[in-house]
């Protein structure tokens, strides 16, 4: 009947019926949105395993082929160790073509069979969880706005139903975003860019002749204005293991004359040593001396 039946498993799904289509598509993205919707309804993860289009040369025609991402075999290293995989040679397949009389693009089942069993859900699929072109925008645009990662991956879910993503994709997303924006420079000197960007006065210092940064101490002017018109409460501490470098982040709040707080400064420190919090210290003195602030004020 179809080309890859011989050799199937005990285990057999048959999505042929699911899959076949007596309509026509006008173009081969129709095609591929079809079938999306099929593979999501049916839970089966195709992919478009192969893809040409007619450039007028000897060979090439339009074609979409689709098949199972289980397709194919395992690779065997050059030391003969075969390398872990999820493929075990699936001979699912579809091909999808123009119709000879013009009337769009045609689906023809090749083989509609797995030799694998089917997943009760789709939700985390490392395929089927890809974040698609309008989704990949979706995401920047609401962490531009500071709107937590999962109520991003909320408003996926509500603004495209056929989503399966998982919050995992959500963060790794963003995390590609910051790369792109960070550029060539490293995370420290990103840092150092936003920090002055925003207006910030800051202080930090150096390991000996090292480039490896010991402390940061950075305070916002407006902030300072408040600590030079409310110096009286100052309320200082520490929280740990909240960043990669397990570096404490050491916190100054302050007090206005109707109970409100405010944050004055922050800081990143080597370690909790008696010099380190000197050093801050030191620093946050120099900002309550100063009674009119600007970046240009303060010796780096």
């Amino acid at each position: 009947m179809t080309s890859g039946m011989e050799n199937l498993p005990q285990i057999c799904v048959d999505t042929t019926d699911a899959f076949t289509a007596t309509e026509r598509f006008g173009t081969r993205e129709e095609v591929i949105r079809w079938i999306k919707e099929v593979r999501i309804n049916n839970k089966v993860t195709v992919i478009i395993s192969r893809s040409d289009t007619e450039m007028g040369k000897r060979g090439r025609s339009n074609k979409i082929i689709f098949g199972c991402d289980k397709g194919g075999k395992h690779k065997i290293s050059d030391s003969g160790t075969q390398s872990a995989s999820k493929k075990c040679g699936c001979p699912f397949k579809i091909r999808s073509t123009p119709a000879k009389d013009g009337s769009g693009w045609k689906i023809d089942v090749k083989c509609g069979l797995h030799n694998h069993g089917l997943p009760d859900r789709l939700e985390g699929h490392s395929f089927i969880g890809r974040l698609t072109t309008d989704e990949k925008q979706h995401v920047p645009d609401l962490a531009k706005r500071h709107v937590a990662p999962r109520n991003i991956l909320l408003s996926l879910q509500d603004n495209y139903p056929e989503n399966v993503t998982r919050i995992t994709q959500v963060y790794k997303h963003k995390s590609v975003i910051q790369k792109e924006i960070r550029g060539p420079r490293s995370e420290i000197q990103h840092l150092f860019k936003l920090i002055e960007d925003a207006g910030y006065v800051y202080w930090s210092r150096k390991k000996d002749d090292s480039e490896v940064v010991r402390e940061i101490f950075w305070a916002h002017p407006d902030s300072v204005k408040l600590l030079n018109i409310f110096p009286i409460v100052l309320v200082m501490d520490s929280t740990y293991k909240t960043n990669k470098y397990r570096q404490p982040l050491f916190e100054i709040v302050g007090m206005t004359s109707t109970e409100l707080t405010f944050a004055v400064g922050f800081a990143y420190m080597e370690s909790e040593q008696t010099e380190n919090f000197c050093w801050v210290l030191e620093k946050l003195r120099v900002v309550c001396e100063e009674r009119h602030v600007s970046t240009s004020d303060f010796d780096r």
